[in-house]
């Protein structure tokens, strides 16, 4: 991984200018600066080791561009490659975190710029999320990682939901599909969302179901997320996002059982996925879990 440092003296426009560096610490993938020249601020985003396993840096920066052009993502000035480092716009506001999204204007903000996102931009890829589960089940297999006990049991789940949502399957839609608190900011007038590295076209269903269960949300917010989003309250789409939010947490765990493997970053993601993997389990054998399969 390159040194900051280093970074700045790839930057043409930079050389021989005096700067500041403030390292952005909410990321749990890469290594993220503010890098501030001549009174401008900037973020750098260099890749964490092993993201290349999850992470296409092509479709990335396409999808990237096209989240600007809809007034929501930032403005990528500069992309290096092959290392795939990024120079893109600094966004002035709140970053946003868990406690934050309390704030019920706040999420409807929220839902107003996915929706802007999920209606406007045009993605060049797909991210279906019992797909990612399978890829990131045999990336564990082929690398011989450790997985929470009864993960198994988590699987069979999975795929109780699958056979039920593959039949019925919506229009997709762009979408983050990472929907972190942290990468949300709060300008006041408007919310605009970074980091789309797992971005694809998607059921937009589990886009709104990774926002619920990122942000910890109970059926109230969930109801005024809903409400926003779709104009009125929809059954049908309430249940799906429900179970979709566990099964975001089902393939997280997966997603940071690799991480755990691979990753030199200073971050317990074997706790992360443990975490995400009991709130699943906890969900899924609840008696909700047959009634909101009924409801799709």
């Amino acid at each position: 991984m390159k040194d900051i440092h280093d970074v700045i003296k790839m930057v043409d426009d930079w050389k021989d200018k005096e700067y500041a560096i403030k390292e952005l610490t909410e990321g749990i993938t890469n290594k993220n600066y503010k890098v501030t020249i001549e009174g401008k601020s900037y973020v750098v985003r260099i890749p964490g080791k092993g993201s290349d396993v999850f992470i296409d840096r092509e479709v990335e920066y396409h999808n990237t561009l096209a989240v600007s052009e809809v007034g929501v993502g930032a403005l990528i000035y500069e992309y290096f490659k092959p290392e795939y480092i990024s120079i893109a716009e600094f966004i002035d506001g709140e970053v946003m975190s868990v406690p934050s999204f309390k704030d019920k204007e706040r999420i409807v903000k929220a839902a107003r710029a996915i929706k802007r996102v999920n209606m406007g931009a045009k993605f060049i890829s797909k991210f279906i999320m019992f797909d990612k589960f399978d890829e990131y089940l045999e990336i564990i297999k082929k690398h011989t990682i450790k997985v929470p006990e009864n993960f198994g049991d988590a699987a069979v789940f999975v795929n109780r939901v699958r056979d039920k949502f593959l039949n019925t399957m919506p229009e997709l839609a762009a979408c983050h599909n990472d929907l972190l608190a942290e990468n949300f900011i709060d300008q006041g007038d408007r919310m605009r969302i970074i980091d789309w590295e797992l971005s694809g076209t998607n059921d937009i269903c589990f886009e709104l179901g990774d926002f619920s269960v990122e942000q910890e949300f109970g059926e109230d917010e969930d109801v005024l997320m809903v409400e926003t989003y779709f104009g009125n309250f929809d059954e049908k789409k309430f249940a799906r996002i429900n179970l979709y939010k566990s099964m975001a947490d089902i393939l997280w765990t997966l997603w940071a059982a690799i991480q755990n493997h691979l990753s030199d970053l200073e971050f317990d993601f074997w706790e992360y996925g443990i975490n995400r993997f009991n709130r699943a389990m906890i969900a899924l054998n609840s008696d909700n879990f047959s009634r909101w399969l009924q409801a799709v």
